[in-house]
């Protein structure tokens, strides 16, 4: 205690304000830990997500949802829920569904916006673009498909172009279905169409499809789907396949 005294003015302010500081460390430290420690044990348990127990179609008002019976309450490990996935009703009392969802799906936020958000455009950012795309009901699979299904393109054409030979192949996979085809009526020849959300690319493929082919729509799985990359089918793979080459 003496030394202490025997200090300096200054020095003393100089040992108390590093003692402090020590102090400070130290309460931080501690502070942290114990904010980890919560954070970690809150994560761990169950998340309670909305799920809906029917389809819920583009425009649904999301202040109706629980009013409807259309969504109730689970609990998931954290683990299996998405990103953006609604825990709370406020979370959409404001907004509508600007993409469907389907029975026995999680309500995610990216499927909700402002009025100004809905219809095609709700669909559309970056490289996307929308392609209406006319075909007769059974190329564009009238009356079978939703809005928001995937589908594949395969088209058969020839090769070279001033040949009669054909090869036959899917070009264009998991295209976005954004309104779907109506069944046509009596005396349309059987014509309707499709819209779907394609790329630049897609889109140049999609329209030689078109004007220079033969192609039909091919319905895709909702969940799980999985691709197969074979070949071209012509005239002589049929041939082979058929004699068990």
């Amino acid at each position: 205690m003496n030394d202490f005294k025997s200090l300096s003015y200054r020095t003393r302010n100089v040992l108390v304000a590093a003692a402090l500081a020590i102090l400070a460390v130290a309460l931080t430290l501690i502070y942290t830990a114990h904010a980890k420690k919560n954070a970690q044990s809150s994560s761990a348990g169950p998340v309670p997500v909305l799920v809906a127990t029917r389809d819920i179609p583009i425009g649904t008002a999301g202040s109706t949802l629980a009013s409807r019976g259309w969504v109730v309450t689970k609990s998931y490990e954290r683990s299996d829920v998405p990103e953006g996935a609604i825990t709370n009703m406020n979370q959409v009392a404001t907004l509508v569904a600007i993409q469907p969802t389907y029975k026995d799906e999680l309500l995610v936020a990216a499927r909700f916006g402002s009025t100004q958000q809905e219809g095609v455009l709700a669909t559309l950012k970056g490289a996307y673009r929308i392609v209406q795309l006319p075909g007769d009901a059974n190329q564009l699979l009238a009356g079978t498909l939703k809005q928001g299904n995937r589908v594949d393109v395969v088209g058969s054409w020839k090769v070279p172009e001033t040949a009669e030979n054909h090869d036959s192949a899917v070009l264009l996979r998991n295209l976005l279905v954004v309104t779907t085809p109506s069944k046509p009526s009596t005396g349309d020849n059987g014509a309707t169409s499709v819209e779907l959300r394609v790329t630049g690319a897609q889109a140049q493929r999609l329209f030689w499809l078109e004007k220079n082919a033969d192609w039909s729509l091919l319905l895709r799985p909702s969940t799980d789907a999985t691709d197969q990359h074979p070949t071209p089918t012509t005239a002589v793979a049929l041939l082979q396949d058929a004699n068990g080459h």
